[in-house]
């Protein structure tokens, strides 16, 4: 009887996976070796094999993490460059909403940010030029201006993760989010 292995690469997804899904429902103090081994189906040293142990493991989470934002920012085709910002900023938006452990542990300092989050924000940056070829981004550095806008959404969104307002007011989110992509909108515009 001939045993077939499975492929390397399947093995590290399952463990990738296996690792979000972990993060995500028992969130980062249960993200452990035998955790995320027992959660793909393979033997803790299978961590170790093809992700270089915990720290490994972390790493990959926070590239596949910064790889699925980068998407998301990216996701409209849109012609008209007011709308593919607009876009990039609610995907950023859902992204982390929907994604909070994740998003936390990507911006946290943990884990080196690799080419993935290089890649993340210069999406953000070819829109920005996108914008200002279009004439709707003022001429500024764009690299300058994409520090701009990533601060203010990012800072947006981690508010509302974190449930920064005090007790006494009530925010809506969406709203308040919608108010931010309309100051960055008047913001970049030309002068």
């Amino acid at each position: 009887m001939v045993t077939r292995r499975t492929p390397a690469a399947e093995v590290r997804d399952a463990l990738i996976a296996a690792g979000h899904r972990v993060l995500a429902e028992q969130g980062v103090k249960a993200l452990t070796v035998r955790a995320v081994a027992t959660e793909a189906g393979v033997a803790p040293m299978g961590v170790y094999n093809h992700l270089d142990g915990k720290d490994g493991l972390l790493t990959a989470l926070v590239a596949d993490g910064f790889d699925r934002l980068r998407a998301a920012t990216v996701a409209s085709t849109s012609s008209d460059p007011v709308v593919r910002l607009r876009t990039a900023g609610r995907n950023y938006r859902t992204f982390a909403l929907e994604n909070p452990t994740l998003y936390r542990l990507m911006f946290s300092g943990t884990c080196p940010v690799d080419e993935a989050g290089v890649a993340a924000l210069g999406a953000l940056t070819e829109l920005i030029r996108f914008g200002q070829a279009a004439g709707i981004v003022r001429d500024d550095d764009p690299v300058e201006l994409t520090m701009v806008v990533w601060s203010s959404v990012h800072g947006a969104v981690s508010l509302e993760l974190d449930a920064s307002a005090p007790d006494t007011v009530t925010v809506d989110g969406e709203r308040v989010f919608e108010a931010v992509l309309d100051m960055i909108e008047r913001g970049c515009a030309p002068v």
